[in-house]
């Protein structure tokens, strides 16, 4: 394993913004670092709500795309969601002959824009738990 980080984690409440910094995730050290960053940082994190950034990342491996399938399903696991942006349009043609953009929310856009459209939908959600709660008492 590299003694470098292959994601840099931040918080913009609630929100937690992982930056993947490596610009190719091909060989089987990368994934599994980037798997194993990814499970330390969830597990760490009760209900986080995860943003994953792909701005940098222009090659990645299909092993990418389980070590993916295995953190939503952790964070899903935890009360928590995990949503990627910033994928540059080869990769994002990937997600979509695999299908997977039927299972991940991705962003077609920056981490800003993205933390804005992650935030919305979590009010959204919010909002709706409280009235599914209120028309319960009715």
């Amino acid at each position: 394993m590299s003694d470098s980080t292959l994601i840099s984690f931040s918080k913009r409440p609630p929100i937690h913004i992982g930056r993947v910094e490596a610009t190719s995730m091909l060989d089987a050290v990368n994934v599994s670092q980037f798997g194993e960053e990814l499970k330390e940082f969830v597990l760490a994190h009760d209900k986080a709500n995860l943003l994953l950034d792909f701005e940098g990342v222009q090659y990645l491996s299909s092993a990418v795309l389980s070590e993916l399938l295995n953190a939503q399903e952790r964070c899903e696991s935890t009360g928590g969601d995990l949503r990627l942006c910033s994928i540059n349009p080869e990769i994002m043609k990937v997600f979509e002959i695999s299908k997977l953009d039927s299972i991940f929310v991705l962003y077609d856009c920056g981490v800003a824009e993205a933390v804005k459209r992650f935030q919305k939908s979590l009010d959204i959600a919010r909002d709706d738990e409280t009235w599914d709660h209120a028309t319960e008492r009715l």
